[in-house]
């Protein structure tokens, strides 16, 4: 039997191109992996092994466990005790090995510190500054907090507790500052004194997010190139809003009903807006007036009531998406008259949130014909994709897809998209919606001119 040799070196060198390469390039093609992954790459090889402390992309430490969160030390555990300081001890770590000159972003997603660990977040964030970050973001709330409304007395424990950002946070890194372009933050505390010392002090700064801060009052944001804000959930202390950003493109506010007062926005083109009250589309007109018809995208969260007259007009507007909460007893009518202030939008999406246990009465196709003859409305030429999410198929829902049916002569496309609803809440049938919305959509096509539309049901 002839033998075989195998070229073992040869083989081994064929598996292991890539060391033949510079450090340099081995370096970029790091930067195109996750944090997770470029740590993960120091097995390929010895000469591997310690190349991923020159990663420069997007520094990420992460919860990678769901745990229960709590911003009170009576209720934490020292099982919670001691996994905060596994994470803190993970973060040093990594980011004291880290040997970058400059990294792209810097990033603590999930995990509750508070102002226990106000050495080690300050020490952090020096380190990520000093490296020439352009993206800062810290979140340190679970991914549930996003979702809960707090009681008065939960949000004063969350000031009381949260970890705070200060002068002392930035003061050992004032050079590196001057890279930041992105900054966002959630349950993190931010004073108004200290949010217009960020902005003084960040003169590249286009991205600004404060989401559960529950320092803001009276927030004053003045900043030459940002181009993106964003102030959630921070309802419970907050009075006020004042802007003066001429480069601000979009604008997202969701909390209580407060004054805007925007000074000088003359790029503002994109706009998302709830303050979870009936009155929503009245306030928008009132906060918003001087921008309303310079606005090419809007996103509005409300509680349905009735039709507003004398909305003003939206001449810009190509996209529109409303979050509306609808019973059997309210109507849709209201969102007809932010329709047609818009003579040149293109495309409407609405969601449709039902309340807890709240039974869906869904109209019977008997009445379909006749809700034909009653809704009415002006010719809409410019409309070409419709989107409805958590369509239910009661009277309200109905009144709204009859109205763009017979108005929107010249859409193209419209995706449906049916819920099932939950144990807690009682919906009509999946099968049942399905059958009562093709019979309406066939009956409201058949005479359209064109009759061309791609319907999407799921």
């Amino acid at each position: 039997m002839k033998s075989v040799q195998v070229n073992v070196e040869g083989e081994e060198n064929r598996r292991d191109e890539t060391s033949r390469l510079n450090d340099d390039i081995l370096i970029r093609i790091l930067g195109f992996l996750s944090f997770k992954e470029a740590v993960r790459s120091s097995v390929i090889s010895r000469r591997w092994q310690h190349l991923w402390k020159y990663f420069s992309g997007c520094l990420t430490f992460k919860q990678t466990k769901p745990r229960l969160a709590s911003w009170n030390l009576n209720v934490r555990t020292r099982k919670k005790i001691a996994e905060r300081c596994e994470f803190i001890e993970w973060v040093n770590k990594y980011l004291n090995s880290n040997q970058a000159s400059a990294i792209d972003e810097f990033r603590i997603d999930n995990f509750d510190l508070d102002k226990d660990s106000k050495a080690y977040v300050d020490e952090w964030v020096g380190i990520a500054l000093q490296k020439k970050t352009k993206k800062l973001q810290l979140n340190f709330g679970q991914e549930y907090y996003s979702y809960v409304r707090w009681s008065s007395v939960d949000a004063s424990r969350v000031a009381a507790r949260c970890y705070c950002l200060t002068k002392e946070t930035f003061s050992s890194a004032l050079s590196g500052i001057h890279f930041l372009t992105c900054l966002s933050v959630k349950f993190v505390g931010v004073s108004d004194e200290m949010l217009e010392h960020i902005v003084s002090i960040c003169p590249l700064l286009e991205s600004l997010e404060l989401d559960h801060s529950p320092q803001l009052t009276h927030p004053k944001v003045s900043a030459l190139r940002l181009k993106h804000l964003n102030i959630c959930h921070c309802e419970y202390f907050i009075e006020s809003i004042e802007i003066y950003a001429p480069n601000l493109v979009s604008f997202d506010y969701t909390g209580k009903e407060i004054p805007l007062h925007i000074k000088y926005a003359p790029k503002l083109n994109q706009v998302c807006y709830d303050d979870g009250s009936r009155s929503a589309i009245q306030h928008l007109s009132i906060h918003l007036a001087n921008y309303l018809p310079q606005l090419v995208t809007l996103s509005i969260g409300m509680s349905v009531v009735g039709v507003v007259n004398n909305f003003p007009k939206l001449t810009s507007l190509k996209h529109l998406r409303c979050d509306a909460l609808s019973s059997n007893g309210n109507s849709l009518r209201c969102l007809t008259s932010l329709i047609e202030a818009s003579p040149f939008l293109h495309k409407f999406v609405l969601e449709v949130s039902h309340g807890t246990g709240e039974i869906i009465k869904m109209i019977h196709p008997s009445e379909v014909r006749v809700m034909c003859r009653s809704v009415s409305g002006h010719p809409h030429e410019y409309i070409k994709e419709v989107e409805i999410v958590g369509f239910c198929g009661n009277k309200a829902e109905a009144e709204i897809l009859t109205y763009l049916l017979k108005n929107a002569v010249m859409l193209e496309t419209i995706r449906i998209e049916i819920s099932v609803g939950t144990p807690k809440k009682n919906y009509a049938y999946p099968e049942g919606i399905k059958q009562m919305t093709n019979y309406m959509i066939n009956h409201l096509i058949q005479n359209r001119s064109p009759p061309q539309l791609l319907f999407l049901l799921l």
